[in-house]
């Protein structure tokens, strides 16, 4: 008996470590999964406020993860894919962006905003699948409001960090083909290289920091998340971003947590028109709630930006997490009026121009009673 168990550890082990090799051999393989932090740029790291031992960190620590909880809550009946197509109105763009402040919700995280004379995309994420491994990849619930054909030229990507549902290979090369430029935070540049960015086109930026670009300035700033293509190694900085013009603001939230940073952000950079806000793909645990916050501390976030009108992101496109997939806008729009907080709720495409009268509707409502 003994030395029947003995093999059958052996040949246990032994698929182990061949499934390891292989996802490792997979992953070095595929570009998907981008690049390697070396040499100068590793070196470069160090000089972050940020980056300790080797990898970047959350302050205060992040709460546990309660497995536990988060069994609990995959284990629900929730409601997690729309039951009927979201409403799409496609855009009419001009030959040249707004003057004004312009945007339009493309699906997730990615919003088109058209600011004096420049066009700039937020996560740039248009790909069908958020993962390159199909069988298990997220699968978009719509489409994007613009497919990567249907895109006007771009002056300017920003993107929060490199998960694969807000930094996609195949969207950043298109751009990067027609001219983009990309601001990303610290060590993220090793994915764009890896795809055969030029370098001249790939701005990496730690927190605070601030660079000049065609009339704007382009502010990196605090996010309260994690980070990693291969892993969980944080060994990339996750961001929030503040584009400022002569006459307009806009903030994006990027993927975060609730913290004091919302509150400088709006201090030091504001005043603030318009904050793309995630409201989505939270959970039960509040670990997972410290690095994903929920509605009613997203909605506490732009209040403490001191922003003028709140656009929310990050819901209805992947099933990311375990709540109805309308719970977020329904808990966001409860929570904005309680707090007499001037939200817009567009249809993916929908153009919201500040300034102007944008007339809501619980369009949602329509595709949840659709069954």
């Amino acid at each position: 008996m003994k030395k029947i168990l003995l093999r059958l550890l052996l040949i246990v082990t032994a698929i182990l470590v061949l499934g390891v090799v292989y996802v490792n051999h997979y992953m070095s393989s595929t570009p998907e999964f981008g690049g390697r932090i070396e040499g100068d740029r590793q070196k470069s790291l160090l000089l972050s406020p940020q980056y300790a031992g080797d990898h970047f960190h959350n302050s205060p620590a992040p709460i546990a993860y309660d497995i536990w909880t988060n069994l609990k809550d995959a284990t629900g009946d929730q409601i997690r894919t729309p039951p009927g197509p979201f409403p799409i109105e496609k855009p009419t763009l001009d030959s040249t962006a707004s003057q004004g402040l312009e945007a339009y919700w493309i699906g997730h995280s990615t919003v088109l905003v058209e600011m004096e004379g420049k066009r700039i995309l937020t996560d740039p994420m248009l790909s069908d699948a958020a993962f390159p491994v199909d069988m298990i990849a997220p699968k978009r619930f719509n489409p994007p409001a613009l497919t990567m054909d249907e895109l006007p030229k771009i002056d300017i990507a920003i993107i929060s960090h490199d998960h694969y549902d807000h930094l996609d290979m195949k969207t950043v090369q298109f751009l990067s083909a027609g001219g983009t430029h990309f601001f990303v935070g610290l060590g993220v540049g090793a994915h764009l290289r890896k795809w055969n960015i030029p370098t001249d086109f790939i701005h990496e930026m730690d927190w605070w920091e601030t660079i000049k670009f065609k009339g704007l300035r382009i502010n990196c700033t605090p996010a309260r998340h994690y980070s990693g293509r291969k892993s969980m190694s944080n060994a990339t900085l996750w961001t929030s971003w503040v584009v400022k013009g002569n006459d307009h603001t806009f903030f994006h939230s990027g993927d975060t947590g609730y913290e004091g940073h919302f509150k400088e952000i709006g201090e030091r950079l504001g005043p603030i028109d318009i904050s793309f806000i995630k409201i989505g793909d939270y959970g039960l645990d509040l670990g997972w709630q410290d690095i994903h916050m929920n509605p009613e501390n997203s909605i506490k976030a732009h209040v403490d930006l001191g922003s003028a009108i709140l656009f929310p992101i990050h819901w209805g496109t992947f099933q990311l997490s375990n709540h109805d997939w309308d719970e977020p806008i329904n808990r966001a729009t409860a929570a904005a009026d309680k707090n007499n907080v001037t939200i817009v709720t567009p249809k993916l495409g929908e153009k919201v121009t500040f300034g102007e009268p944008f007339q809501n509707t619980r369009w949602w409502e329509s595709i949840s009673n659709a069954q």
